[in-house]
């Protein structure tokens, strides 16, 4: 694996897989970053909007331009407006199924010409994809959109038969990071904690070390997978 792109490369997951894949090339995407193209070492980044068709087409126009093959895709791209029915407006949701999912797919449209011979593709879902939550009303559905459009891409990709596109789906439960660190030391927080089987949360390291396998040639037999990280969340 030589050319890897990264989708909301800023973020904490994102920066542990930067770290992960440090020693191959990354295309690193995202709303954060402020340049149009920075180049760092081993590292590309890009200004990226999932929502956009140009920047979609810019990032391909780049790609293109330097001839560069796509060998794997990380989708870490996400919006969680925290709403329920009684305060969802039809703007928000909108914009969380065009982040959440529609953005995934028409990326992989956009840069299908550029895939390699052999890519893996792996975008992150949600355990709020898999079973109800409260505040979720949004955000719940488009993961579960998600989880079953790798399904369906997963049948899609086996009828090209130039190409070896392996494609999967990662569910994490709470991911503990620095910036919600003290709400999960608050009643509300641990209520939520309490949930979890094992009263345990996961971390960035725990989300990358699925990550890492799904794209390596380790698991090359899983496609159209959704894997649940989540100490047993899900299954109560």
């Amino acid at each position: 694996m030589k050319n890897v792109v990264i989708i909301g490369s800023e973020g904490e997951i994102g920066t542990e897989v930067k770290r992960v894949y440090n020693h191959i090339q990354t295309i690193c995407l995202d709303k954060n970053i402020e340049e149009t193209v920075k180049v760092d070492g081993n590292r590309i980044y890009m200004n990226f909007d999932v929502t956009s068709k140009e920047s979609i087409d810019r990032v391909a126009s780049y790609l293109h331009n330097h001839s560069i093959a796509i060998d794997g895709i990380i989708y870490l791209a996400g919006i969680n407006y925290m709403t329920n029915f009684y305060d969802v407006n039809y703007e928000d949701w909108v914009n969380t199924f065009d982040i959440n999912a529609a953005g995934f797919l028409f990326c992989l449209k956009g840069w299908y010409d550029l895939f390699n011979q052999q890519i893996s593709i792996v975008c992150i879902a949600s355990q709020n994809g898999v079973v109800g939550h409260e505040n979720r009303v949004s955000y719940g559905p488009s993961k579960a959109a998600l989880i079953q459009l790798v399904k369906n891409l997963t049948v899609d990709f086996s009828r090209d038969q130039n190409k070896d596109i392996k494609i999967n789906s990662i569910s994490p439960t709470y991911v503990l990071i620095e910036k919600n660190k003290e709400y999960f030391e608050t009643i509300e927080g641990k209520k939520l904690i309490n949930r979890i089987p094992y009263k345990k949360l996961i971390n960035p390291n725990d989300v990358t070390g699925v990550v890492k396998f799904l794209m390596s040639d380790e698991s090359r037999a899983i496609r159209g997978q959704n894997i649940i990280v989540d100490y047993g969340y899900t299954i109560v």
